[in-house]
């Protein structure tokens, strides 16, 4: 292994130089915790944009959590510098697909002005729906019927392929509530979570 030349290599192991420094099409790094893999990608990051001149705007770097997010975006201006750090495409997945979606989601009709129901405006949602069609929570559990729409949305199916393939008594009743539930998402311009990632067509 050669003598690093960029001040972006240093500190960094022979196997996290190999990966830093490999830009020809897709890698693959496969690490348990505490490896160094949050380090590795701030430093690919900054190798892409210091010594491979890659635009910073054309780079999207996503995490599952804010913790992470944080700690790489803390990296990445601390190797291309803040003016340079801010064009880059940083976050949770979630705060991501929230930004384009704030950009270019009139495209597919989701207004710029959208809120995002956390787990306890989704579990209200749930309750009125559950209210509107006169059914008792109680006999129903909301959280249930939220995990279940959650499960049909990573599926991609909207109300209508849910009710569809309705094959028991709460299935059945997860279909009326699912459809009750995202007409009152709709009517407070309101996205869960699940809506961020996938479109859900009624």
């Amino acid at each position: 292994m050669t003598t690093p030349t960029s001040p972006i290599l240093e500190n960094l192991n022979d196997r996290q130089r190999d990966a830093v420094e490999q830009t020809d099409g897709p890698l693959l790094i496969l690490a348990g915790p505490g490896s160094g893999k949050t380090r590795v990608i701030a430093h690919r990051i900054a190798y892409l944009v210091r010594e491979k001149r890659v635009h910073p705007r054309r780079i999207l770097a996503v995490t599952f959590t804010n913790k992470a997010a944080r700690e790489m975006r803390d990296r990445v201006f601390g190797l291309v510098g803040e003016d340079a750090g801010r064009d880059i495409s940083l976050g949770t997945f979630h705060a991501v697909c929230s930004r384009i979606l704030r950009i270019d989601g009139d495209a597919i009709g989701i207004a710029r002005s959208f809120t995002i129901y956390d787990d306890a405006d989704q579990i209200a949602a749930v309750k009125r729906a559950l209210d509107d069609l006169g059914l008792d929570p109680k006999r129903v559990a909301p959280r249930a019927v939220l995990s279940a729409i959650s499960k049909a949305k990573s599926e991609l199916q909207g109300p209508r392929q849910f009710a569809a393939l309705v094959g028991d008594y709460f299935q059945e009743v997860t279909a009326r509530v699912f459809q009750r539930y995202q007409d009152v998402l709709e009517q407070n311009d309101a996205l869960d979570f699940d809506d961020i990632l996938t479109k859900t067509v009624q």
